[in-house]
C-alpha cells in the first residue's frame, strides 16, 4: 500500500484503517487525490496490476497516463474535474485509455468527495476496467442492430408479399362471374384467410420486440452517436439496396457524443427508417441525415412518401392515433410505434418531431442533448481555482 505522511493525520480511527485496508485488497484502482496538494496521496496495490506502474512513482507516471487519455474524452473529463472539485459530481463516468497497437482500454469511474475541517478537499476513486464488458456491449448491439433490420425487413417486404397474395385472391374471387365447381372457393378463402394472418403475426411479432425493449431498464453509457448508428444504417442500406428500395444516410466527420442506451435509441431508429419506407413509394428516396445542431445532436430521417394530412400531424405521436394508416403495401398499423419512439427519446432528455406536406414526404427529427457536463459554477472574485490533475481551473 502505497501512504503519503500526509495522510496519516485523516486516519483517526481503527475503523478508519481497516477501510483503507479492504481498498489496498481490492482488485480495482483504488485512489485518493488531495486537491489542495495537487499530489496523490494513496494509490492501492490494482494500480501495477491493472495500469503497469508503480505506486510509489504514481505521481511522477500521472502526466504519462493523463497524456494517454482518449482524445475525444479530454474536454469532458477537465469539466467533470472542475465539478468534481467542487463536490458537485456523484455520477460514474467512462473514460478510455489509448494503448499502442491495441484496442482502447476502458474504465469506469466512481468518485467520492471529502472536505475536511482544515479545508482541504480530498477526492476518491475507483477505476475499474470494463474492457470486457464494453466489447461484448459491442457486440451485443451489433447483433441486436442486425436482428432489428432483419425484423423491419420481414415486416415490410414478408408481410407485403402475403398482402399482395390476399388481394389476388380477393381479386380473382370478384372478377370471376360464378365460382366454378369444386375446391377453388375453399382455395382462395384458405389464401386470403392464410395471408391475413400471416400479416397479423408478423406485425405482432414486431409490436412484441419493440414492446419487450421499451419496458427494460434504460442504461444508457457516453458513445459517439454517428459510430454507434453506422453499424445500423449500413446493414438497412445494404439489405434494402438487395431489395431495390432507394436508401442512404450522411453521418458527420467529427464524433457526436450523446448519453445513449443504445439497444432502445436503435430500436427508434430503425423504427422511423421502417415507418418511412411503408409509407415512401417504391422508387423514392429514404434519407437518414446525422448532424450536429446547437448543443445537440440531430438525427433526420427523410422520406418522398406520401406525406402526413395537414389536420393529422398534431395526432401522430399519440397512442393509438386517430392518423394511424395502413402503408401502401397494406402494412397495418397499431398506432403504437411513434408514441414509443417518443417515449424513448425523451427518457434520453431529447425531442421527436415531425414535418411534413401531404404529397410529397416527411421528415423526422431526433434531437439529444450532447454529453457535456454540467457547466461549472460561477467563482466569485477572490476564491482560489482548484488545482488538479489537469492544472488550475481557469474556467471555475
Amino acid at each position: 500500500m502505497y501512504l503519503r505522511p500526509s495522510l496519516k493525520p485523516y486516519l483517526m480511527t481503527d475503523f478508519t484503517a481497516f477501510f483503507m485496508y479492504q481498498a489496498e485488497a481490492s482488485a480495482h484502482i483504488q485512489f485518493i487525490y488531495n486537491v489542495t496538494q495537487g499530489r496523490l496521496v494513496f494509490v492501492n496495490a490494482a494500480y501495477a496490476a491493472v495500469l503497469h506502474g508503480t505506486a510509489s512513482r504514481a505521481n511522477e507516471e500521472l502526466p504519462a497516463l493523463l497524456a494517454r487519455l482518449h482524445p475525444d474524452d479530454r474536454a469532458f473529463l477537465a469539466r467533470y474535474w472542475q465539478l468534481w472539485a467542487r463536490g458537485r459530481m456523484l455520477d460514474d463516468t467512462e473514460v478510455r485509455l489509448t494503448r499502442p497497437g491495441q484496442s482502447d482500454q476502458w474504465f469506469c469511474l466512481t468518485p467520492h468527495y471529502q472536505q475536511a475541517a482544515d479545508g482541504t478537499v480530498l477526492l476518491g476513486g475507483e477505476l475499474r476496467d470494463i474492457s470486457a464488458a464494453k466489447d461484448y456491449q459491442h457486440n451485443a448491439d451489433t447483433f441486436n442492430a442486425r436482428k432489428n433490420t432483419v425484423l423491419e425487413i420481414v415486416s415490410h417486404d414478408l408481410s407485403g408479399a402475403f398482402v399482395m397474395v390476399q388481394q389476388i385472391a380477393q381479386h380473382l374471387r370478384d372478377e370471376l362471374p360464378a365460382l366454378p365447381p369444386g375446391r377453388v372457393p375453399e382455395m382462395l378463402a384458405v389464401l386470403e384467410n392464410t395471408s391475413r394472418d400471416s400479416v397479423r403475426m408478423i406485425r405482432e411479432l414486431i409490436n412484441l420486440e419493440f414492446l419487450a425493449s421499451v419496458n427494460t431498464d434504460l442504461k444508457r453509457s457516453r458513445v459517439d452517436l454517428a459510430a454507434t448508428l453506422h453499424v445500423l444504417l449500413e446493414q438497412l442500406r445494404h439489405e434494402h439496396q438487395l431489395l431495390g428500395h432507394p436508401f442512404t444516410y450522411a453521418l458527420p466527420a467529427t464524433p457526436l457524443y450523446v448519453h445513449l442506451d443504445t439497444n432502445k435509441f436503435t430500436q427508434v431508429v430503425t423504427n422511423l427508417v421502417g415507418n418511412a419506407l411503408k409509407f415512401t413509394p417504391a422508387g423514392k428516396q429514404v434519407v437518414v441525415h446525422v448532424a450536429a445542431g446547437p448543443g445537440t445532436a440531430r438525427v433526420h430521417v427523410q422520406d418522398e412518401g406520401i406525406g402526413i394530412p395537414a389536420d393529422l400531424l398534431p395526432h401522430v405521436f399519440e397512442r393509438f392515433t386517430p392518423a394511424r394508416r395502413p402503408g401502401l403495401r397494406g402494412e397495418p398499423s397499431t398506432g403504437l410505434g411513434l408514441a414509443l419512439c417518443k417515449t424513448i427519446v425523451e427518457w434520453h432528455q431529447g425531442t421527436l418531431a415531425v414535418a411534413s406536406t401531404e404529397g410529397q414526404g416527411s421528415t423526422f427529427t431526433v434531437e439529444l442533448p450532447l454529453a457535456e457536463a454540467e457547466p461549472a459554477p460561477h467563482r466569485p472574485a477572490g476564491s482560489p481555482p482548484a488545482a488538479g490533475p489537469y492544472g488550475p481551473s481557469a474556467s471555475a
